[in-house]
């Protein structure tokens, strides 16, 4: 990185301005300073302003307002945010968060941790819709000491908004020119004396953007060349809260979730070099995803001490079949994975203070995951093979379970000044049981099972020290360290050998400056960050039984890695209903020591899926319009730089993606409890590529992208009450 450009940024951050602030606007409100912001970075609710990290927050109303529904959404919004596909899925099932350049890289087992509720949910399951939500956090850096497993880029909390004695309810309704549509419902509210509860629902149907016009026999088609959609898709979610708060210190929460996604698969990619949203693949077939859980939260604060108990469950279970060579000539060729995860786990914590010069948190926290995949590539109806032939077949059963104790201490020795520090010491543990079966007749034949097992501990530290320069201004420094353990790849060279990777760990070297000036019109966050990886868990190639010519997918450790950069958030109030903001991201991530599996030295190389830059604009103007209400107009202008994309074939393999941009419009008409909103996405209708793969049929790569929607119109008509 060049220090001129870090030196230039730094001095900019004092005239700049912050997107936790934007999150946190209603519609036609002036914002709030920074001041106000409540998070739960640490455990403990508390201004924004007096976390020492980098933290950006979106409150129900901005989800709301901004059409915030997923993951996927937080893309440009969020700086040094990336998302990624799963090697083995090249399409949106399977999502890897990266935040500063630090994600799973194809490896599977998560860098960034999702936690809803304070729950960690496991990495198969980013099909979590931001319903009935009080606020969306994004942590950035390494979250070990608080946060635990899997959090060396830093974590994702989202935050369930809970029942009170107000009776609230809210109806919408979404249509777009995709034939999609999608009807939300909540309602909260009291059911007795201390006791209250909410539900809501959220139904989705689309007909995707995406065309398959050489499918055969496909959702109910009969002939060649029928044109059918290729990423169709249903979703039904809902939520259901209970709550008893006594009001004598004692709050007790219970909240449940369900999914379940349906929709085509196929490889929803279009072959490279087109521009007509035209997937050319054999093969469709639904695919699957179920997905429940939920935790009970219980509190109760004694006066000095507070004590805080979370125990939570989630499975999720997966069937993704696919067309896995891409290809129009006859089969179907496919690819089968069928996956099913189960979590339950146990948090307990106390915390008190001496004072209002020391505050201090224990806890402790442990776990148990399984996981069973199934995954078979089948070769159907081909000349060379016309009974049909199951040429891969993977069976993988994995257990993982731990433990964890942590503490974190924050000393003020005077008004303006806070030291922290916490520590936490984690061990986990994983067994693997394999089946693998390969067969190409007169070629090869394998067929093994194996077992492993490993255990991995770690201490993972946390140091910071804040200064209020004034009551809206502060600086921090922190250090943080991050812990992911070591495992079993699904895919094994041998299942004798069953070929583990080993743990990773993460370094993470911050300061930052955050605030308001102005009476409350500039608001700021800025943040220069260093993050040194060690045996940084990457995709990989291995070989089975060591035949050169047989390479599967697995993953193995690089020797150091480091990403480095800065993130600026900005928002203006000029006038109460004004606003304009954005936020700019820069990370460069490279491997400084690491040789693949193949004997390649790829020390230098920038990440995959890692764009350098990251930028967002944006604009909002509310208008009185007499007895009308409200007329609300917003513009939203993101950029993502370009990545190197994995092939999901040969992973030595980068294919360059250029960068993009995107150009939303909305407009919003409110009156009293009624809002309609006429929104553009896409307006400059932008062909757009994410990610680049190649599909392979018999020795044939062929490249395909995955592609964001094209230009979209639609509306949305909502009802509130209260």
């Amino acid at each position: 990185m060049k220090l001129g450009l870090l030196l230039t940024t730094a001095a900019l951050a004092l005239a700049a301005t912050s997107t936790e602030v934007r999150a946190q606007t209603a519609s036609g409100v002036a914002e709030d300073s920074s001041n106000t912001i409540v998070v739960t970075a640490r455990k403990r609710e508390e201004r924004a302003i007096d976390a020492p990290l980098s933290v950006q927050v979106f409150s129900a109303v901005s989800l709301e307002r901004d059409r915030v529904d997923n993951v996927e959404d937080l893309v440009g919004r969020t700086p040094n945010l990336s998302l990624s596909s799963n090697v083995l899925s090249p399409g949106n099932d399977f999502l890897n968060i990266a935040i500063r350049g630090v994600g799973a890289q194809g490896a599977g087992v998560p860098a960034v941790g999702t936690f809803v509720d304070g729950a960690f949910v496991p990495s198969l399951s980013f099909d979590i819709g931001f319903m009935d939500v009080e606020r969306v956090e994004v942590l950035r850096g390494p979250q070990g000491t608080l946060f635990g497993r899997n959090t060396q880029g830093g974590a994702l909390n989202i935050v369930l908004r809970r029942p009170d004695e107000e009776t609230r309810g809210r109806l919408a309704l979404t249509f777009d020119e995709f034939e999609s549509a999608r009807a939300q419902a909540a309602l909260s509210g009291q059911i007795s004396d201390n006791f209250f509860g909410s539900i809501a629902a959220d139904v989705s149907t689309t007909n995707g953007y995406l065309r398959n016009n050489v499918v055969a026999n496909a959702a109910g088609a009969n002939g060649q060349g029928r044109t059918v959609s290729a990423n169709a898709s249903d979703r039904y979610s809902g939520r259901l809260a209970l709550r008893y708060n006594p009001d004598n210190g004692l709050d007790i929460n219970l909240a449940i979730d369900g999914s379940r996604k349906s929709g085509l698969d196929g490889y929803p990619g279009v072959p490279r070099g087109s521009e007509d949203y035209i997937v050319r693949s054999d093969f469709q077939i639904d695919g699957t995803t179920e997905n429940i859980g939920g935790a009970l939260t219980i509190e109760n604060d004694f006066g000095d001490v507070a004590l805080t108990l979370i125990s939570a469950f989630r499975d999720i279970s997966t069937e993704l079949p696919f067309d896995f060579d891409g290809s129009p000539e006859r089969g179907p060729n496919l690819q089968d994975i069928q996956s099913e995860q189960t979590l339950l786990s146990q948090e307990v914590r106390l915390d008190g203070g001496f004072g209002d010069r020391l505050s201090w948190l224990v806890g402790a926290y442990a776990f148990r995951e399984d996981s069973l995949t199934d995954r078979s590539v089948q070769l159907l109806d081909i000349d060379a093979f016309p009974g049909g032939l199951t040429v891969d077949a993977q069976r993988q059963d994995l257990t993982r379970d731990g433990f964890a104790l942590f503490a974190d201490l924050q000393w003020r020795p005077v008004d303006w000044l806070e030291i922290g520090g916490g520590l936490r010491y984690a061990r986990e543990s994983v067994d693997s049981d394999v089946v693998l079966d390969f067969a190409l007749p007169g070629i090869v034949a394998i067929s093994e099972t194996g077992s492993g097992s490993l255990t991995d501990s770690n201490i993972s530290p946390t140091v910071s020290i804040r200064a209020n320069l004034t009551d809206n201004l502060a600086a921090y420094a922190r250090y943080a360290r991050g812990f992911k353990a070591g495992g079993f790849p699904l895919a094994p060279a041998s299942a004798t050998t069953n070929i583990s990777f080993g743990p990773e760990t993460s370094d993470n070297y911050e300061i930052g400056l955050k605030g308001s000036s102005l009476g409350g019109i500039l608001d700021f966050n800025f943040a220069l960050f260093r993050i040194d990886l060690s045996d940084q868990q990457l995709s990989t190639i291995v070989f089975l039984n060591g035949d050169p010519n047989l390479p599967v997918a697995s993953v193995g450790n690089a020797g150091s890695s480091r990403s480095e950069g800065f993130e600026l958030d900005m928002a203006i109030r000029p006038s109460p209903w004004i606003t304009l903001g954005g936020n700019v991201g820069y990370t460069d991530a490279t491997y400084r020591s690491y040789f693949d599996t193949v004997g390649a030295d790829r020390s230098g190389e920038r990440f995959p899926f890692v764009p350098e830059w990251t930028a967002e604009l944006y604009g909002r103007a509310t208008i009185p319009i007499g007895d009308f209400g409200d007329l609300t107009l917003g513009a939203n202008f993101r950029h993502v730089g370009d990545i190197l994309s994995g092939s999901g074939v040969d992973v030595d393999l980068q294919f360059p993606v250029e960068s993009y941009e995107v150009l939303d419009l909305t407009a919003s008409l409110e009156h009293e409890n009624f809002r309609l909103d006429l929104f553009v996405d896409n307006v400059t209708d932008e062909f757009i590529e994410t990610r680049v793969f190649n599909a392979f049929f018999f020795a044939d790569p062929r490249p395909f992208s995955i592609t964001q929607p094209p230009r979209r119109f639609g509306f949305r008509i909502v009802y509130d009450f209260r």
